[in-house]
């Protein structure tokens, strides 16, 4: 059960230095994958978090069902596009609005959606790719500002840290 939960912190003065979603406090949080066969359900991840007073995740994906796990509950979700989703949401402003309007606008307010994280490690496949997650984080910014939610929900860029 604990290899789904992966804890991560935020200094302060990374979040003051940085225009984030998340409260301008220091913070621990938990990534969230959903893909997995021993997973446990959402409920029992919310109560899990609950309990151990977690108030940010990060989810890999949209899950619909973690969610709607996670409404009114107050704590605070960054959801990241998947990576394959990626390139038909960079090549199309349609596409786009259609995957916030489903999987973010769908959920909002009840869940606490503070974030929209474009994953880079695309690139890694595709190295050309970069232009598309600069498009892809412009047509979603484009879809929460129709949906007047652009200053509620931030759009970010994961760009893992890599050592040599």
């Amino acid at each position: 059960m604990y290899t789904v939960i992966q804890y991560y912190y935020t200094p302060p003065s990374y979040n003051q230095s940085v225009a984030s979603a998340v409260d301008k406090e220091t913070s621990i949080g938990v990534n969230i994958g959903t893909d997995l066969s021993d997973m446990p359900s959402p409920t029992q991840v919310v109560a899990i978090l609950k309990a151990q007073q977690i108030r940010h995740v990060r989810l890999f994906d949209a899950d619909r069902a973690m969610l709607l796990a996670l409404a009114n509950t107050g704590i605070s979700i960054i959801v990241s596009v998947p990576n394959d989703q990626l390139l038909g949401i960079g090549q199309s402003n349609a596409t786009a609005a259609n995957w916030v309007s489903r999987n973010i606008l769908s959920h909002v307010p009840a869940t606490k959606i503070t974030a929209i994280e474009i994953e880079s490690e695309v690139l890694t496949t595709l190295p050309n790719a970069a232009p598309i997650l600069v498009s892809a984080m412009q047509f979603i910014h484009s879809a929460l500002v129709a949906a007047n939610l652009a200053s509620q929900i931030k759009v970010s860029l994961h760009i893992p840290l890599l050592s040599s």
